[in-house]
């Protein structure tokens, strides 16, 4: 009976340790500085809907007018815990996509929320149905913004915007965000938004950096990539990378952030 005992003991060892290694590998946990990781990677109270639409082509104008008599509407809709962040049409890249951000400043319980109170909205679900028929793809996810990103407050300077989604290996969320914690303080006067997904395509980053024009970001990426320390720091996350999709964006005309 005891050496029976040891054995189970050994074996539920054996299976703690499992766990613990594949835990570690599936969301890159790193318990001794858990308090450390989470102001780093998130602003707990904000969550931010990033919806993807592929539009037939030839049918984004209509999209994009139908949707600036719904939307603005929601936003403005002092009842319904959300609020539009920007709304985005590609222009170079991805094309006929259109990128809509709402945010939630109360957690996962706004987003319930908004979920009930859309739902009673008389014709939301007719809405939806006919924009439907314009899609041919769509997708949302729910993200958290990265804790270190600078507060970004010019809403109307106009420009380009470029939106650059990552796809990282699992397990390197953390040494992401260590790195580009310092990176970002190197171009803040063009970075928008640093956002990780929770919810959707996960081990999903995306930052969003804003322009005058295409001649102005090649000359600011160009001075950045002149700086050691911008060099070090960025080549360090390559490795993390499976697939990296760059967006140039224009913001619509009823957009928050344009």
């Amino acid at each position: 009976m005891l050496i029976l005992f040891r054995q189970l003991r050994h074996q539920k060892r054996l299976f703690s340790t499992w766990t613990d290694t594949f835990d570690k590998y599936l969301i890159g946990a790193e318990p001794p500085v858990k308090d450390q990781h989470s102001k780093l990677l998130a602003k707990r109270n904000l969550i931010y809907n990033i919806e993807i639409q592929d539009v037939k082509p030839g049918y984004v104008s209509e999209y994009l007018s139908n949707a600036e008599k719904v939307l603005p509407d929601i936003h403005a809709d002092n009842d319904i815990p959300v609020e539009l962040y920007g709304q985005f049409h590609v222009q170079l890249g991805q094309l006929d996509r259109i990128y809509t951000i709402w945010r939630h400043s109360d957690g996962y319980s706004a987003v319930d929320k908004t979920l009930l109170q859309l739902n009673q909205i008389k014709g939301y679900g007719k809405f939806l149905e006919e924009q439907g028929k314009l899609l041919r793809k769509r997708e949302q996810q729910l993200c958290y913004e990265f804790a270190f990103w600078p507060q970004y407050d010019d809403y109307y300077d106009g420009g380009i915007f470029e939106l650059r989604s990552y796809s990282l290996k699992a397990g390197c969320l953390y040494e992401w965000a260590n790195a580009w914690s310092k990176a970002v303080n190197l171009r803040e006067k063009d970075a928008v938004m640093g956002l990780c997904s929770q919810i959707g395509d996960m081990y999903t980053v995306h930052h969003i950096w804003r322009y005058t024009d295409l001649e102005h970001r090649k000359t600011e990426r160009d001075m950045s990539w002149q700086s050691g320390e911008w060099a070090d720091l960025v080549i360090k996350t390559v490795p993390m990378i499976k697939n990296l999709q760059v967006n140039i964006m224009q913001p619509s005309i009823y957009s928050p952030l344009r």
